[in-house]
């Protein structure tokens, strides 16, 4: 099993290091990607997967370099199962195709999704997806809206499967909280990069939003990750930077609401599901790839009953009532073995 992923940090990582921990019986792994210092990312030595996973350095500092690269490391490895993870490796491994290897194609968010670019742009991957959809044996999505756009580039019912995600992290004894929690205090957050596709500007407004509403109430908000636009970040926001799975379950467990203003997404996002797997409330921004959300989960509605809740000292009410609301959404679908079933089928 051969896995692409052009990145070192972010969601894609983490994504694939899921998989391979929950991976079926009968696969080893091996994961072409960009090394730092002449090492794999530490991105890929943290968590609690048993798998073994080998690692070869891939070349993506530009588009011709990477196929290069790729054509080498196919040669080398020779793998029964290709998987491709998002846009541009997705891009190549079409490009180049796989051999007699079977080549899986999972978008993670197609790039046409994008809302920090242009209609053009956007008109240009979603043509280039178009024209490559027929090279891809399986395109394996990250949840059922995702899904629903590939079914509108043309892809047939029977190469489309679903990959559920699954938290990355596991609920820390910190986020055992006492029955009623005070409100003269809330402490929000995000879990993200510092980036246009979790939209830090909607968390902003978000934060300043509740601070003009709880006039008495200091809110205190906390983005839990890093990036490249991180160094503009308000000085009334903290950002944490790059968290161990662990370090990212403490900050989790420190929060009495969790915020998720992603702007887009191929599914239920892992951040959301690891508040979920920290006991902690949730609002998250509706968008495509959660369909079905129930309003009062959502920022749009659910925002006014968190104010209403910390005003009227009702936030544990609030609370219970928020993660059953959840509950029932999530349905025990993005656990473990659903994900380790459904790769059985992706990968044969």
């Amino acid at each position: 099993m051969l896995h692409l992923v052009d990145r070192s940090t972010g969601g894609v990582p983490v994504a694939v290091r899921g998989y391979i921990a929950n991976t079926p019986p009968g696969f080893s792994h091996v994961v072409a990607s960009p090394h730092v210092g002449g090492t794999p990312a530490p991105v890929w030595r943290e968590g609690d997967g048993k798998a073994e996973i080998h690692h070869v350095a891939w070349e993506v500092s530009t588009p011709l370099r990477a196929v290069r690269s790729l054509r080498g490391i196919l040669r080398q490895v020779d793998p029964d199962v290709v998987h491709a993870h998002s846009s541009f490796p997705g891009a190549y491994a079409r490009l180049l195709g796989a051999g007699d290897a079977r080549l899986v194609y999972t978008p993670h968010c197609f790039a046409f999704e994008r809302r920090d670019i242009g209609a053009a742009p956007r008109a240009v991957y979603r043509a280039i997806e178009r024209a490559l959809r027929g090279r891809a044996d399986v395109l394996a999505s990250g949840g059922p809206g995702e899904a629903v756009a590939a079914r509108g580039l043309g892809y047939p019912e029977d190469r489309l499967r679903v990959i559920p995600n699954v938290p990355s992290v596991h609920r820390p004894a910190s986020a055992r909280r006492p029955a009623v929690r005070p409100t003269r205090t809330l402490t929000v957050g995000m879990l993200g990069r510092w980036a246009p596709q979790k939209d830090p500007a909607a968390f902003i407004s978000l934060v300043r939003r509740l601070r003009s509403e709880l006039p008495g109430v200091t809110v205190r908000a906390k983005w839990i990750g890093g990036g490249d636009g991180a160094e503009g970040a308000p000085d009334d926001i903290d950002v944490t930077g790059w968290q161990t799975p662990d370090g990212v379950a403490t900050e989790l467990a420190s929060l009495d609401v969790y915020l998720h203003t992603a702007a887009w997404e191929a599914a239920v996002a892992i951040a959301i599901l690891d508040a979920w797997e920290c006991g902690i409330p949730i609002l998250a921004r509706p968008i495509p790839a959660m369909p079905g959300l129930p309003p009062m989960v959502g920022v749009d509605d659910g925002l006014s009953g968190l104010v209403e809740a910390v005003r009227s000292g009702r936030l544990q009410d609030w609370a219970d009532d928020n993660r059953a609301r959840w509950g029932g959404y999530l349905d025990g679908r993005f656990t473990p073995q659903s994900q380790r079933t459904a790769l059985g089928r992706v990968w044969g």
